[in-house]
């Protein structure tokens, strides 16, 4: 009678979410020069969510129409990704992941179409095979490409539409002249979807100079740019999608859809972001009382997580439903009328000192 109850409970308040991320994998493949993965290697920790964890978060699939396998690693690795699917997609759910290529051979090609999964993200940092190569390092652009006018095939031959595959370009100040051909890239490939994104999580300060809206000299070069491509991507009835170059210091929004959606990471952490994932902070390798650090505007500041729970431990909906999950979430309802002041003060410092936040 109890657990009917509570049950019950869970069902009356349970949220309706746009998606759940699951990072099924902390490893990965690729050494990405400005990935966290790759810059924190020596205190990184590689790790796999156990199958019967994923079985945990079953129940709380029913909050949500889509399912996105992905989280700091490559999806592809997991050695029970396909089962993963498989249970999603048995229960009636759209299923998505973020990929870089390197594993889709022919029969993971073949499976990915048979278990109708509904989006493949596949990263980018160049139009060229020189320039993405150079930045993603362990992944080869012209595989990537065959690849992709491989899965183009298959799709004509099964007759399906499914996977839709959506170019995910990392912007910087080196390849940003390359993303004027990422339109006939998409045409030879099938693509109908690019979402050109910035740099927004700085690890190493090498880096900070590739980030497009340090380059403030420029922004109207890159917004005129970027605005000539959508015009062009949307004559080709291809959507492009961008962040702009400029950061709205003003902005109280978050580009992640914290009130929509949330992530649940490798340990089965609940989070509002990749960038609030607990693994980024942990730092095994570091002399006691160092925490991993990344700079914004300048400054080296400490990772920090933020779970608000655990699925081994609670429902999602319980997680969801605590005091301070909601107050967190309020913060970015513009129905709830305050002074940036009063917003950025309740703020987690996290999202305060982020270029998400700001718009990036």
């Amino acid at each position: 009678m109890l657990q009917w109850v509570k049950t019950q409970l869970d069902k009356m308040t349970s949220p309706t979410l746009d998606w759940v991320q699951v990072e099924v994998t902390t490893h990965c493949n690729a050494a990405c020069c400005y990935c966290p993965h790759t810059i924190m290697k020596n205190h990184w920790a590689n790790r796999h969510m156990p199958i019967d964890l994923f079985h945990e978060l079953l129940p709380f699939l029913k909050y949500t129409d889509l399912v996105y396998l992905q989280g700091w690693g490559e999806p592809l690795l997991h050695h029970d990704f396909f089962e993963m699917v498989s249970i999603c997609k048995d229960r009636g759910k759209r299923v998505g992941l973020t990929t870089n290529g390197m594993l889709m051979g022919e029969d993971t090609l073949r499976r990915l179409v048979g278990l109708e999964v509904d989006i493949i993200g596949l990263s980018l940092a160049g139009a060229t095979s020189k320039t993405h190569n150079h930045f993603r390092k362990g992944t080869d652009f012209h595989q990537v490409i065959s690849c992709l006018e491989r899965l183009e095939q298959i799709k004509a031959q099964k007759k399906t539409q499914f996977p839709e595959v959506h170019l995910a370009y990392l912007m910087l100040k080196s390849n940003f002249r390359e993303l004027q051909e990422i339109l006939p890239l998409a045409r030879k490939t099938g693509v109908r979807q690019v979402v050109a994104s910035n740099l927004t999580l700085i690890i190493d300060p090498k880096l900070a100079s590739e980030a497009i809206f340090n380059d403030t000299r420029r922004a109207d070069y890159y917004e005129n740019t970027l605005k000539e491509i959508k015009d062009q991507a949307a004559s080709e009835d291809i959507v492009f999608d961008y962040h702009g170059p400029g950061l709205d210091e003003h902005c109280t929004d978050c580009r992640e859809n914290v009130r929509h959606a949330c992530v649940i990471s490798v340990d089965g952490d609940v989070v509002p972001c990749v960038l609030t994932n607990p693994v980024l902070c942990e730092g095994h390798e570091l002399a006691e009382g160092q925490r991993p650090r990344y700079i914004f505007k300048g400054q080296f500041l400490p990772l920090r997580g933020m779970p608000f729970g655990n699925i081994g431990h609670e429902t999602l909906t319980q997680i969801w439903n605590k005091k301070e999950y909601a107050r967190f979430r309020d913060l970015f309802d513009p129905a709830i009328r305050r002074k940036p002041e009063q917003i950025w003060s309740q703020m987690p410092k996290s999202c305060v000192q982020c270029y998400k936040r700001l718009g990036a």
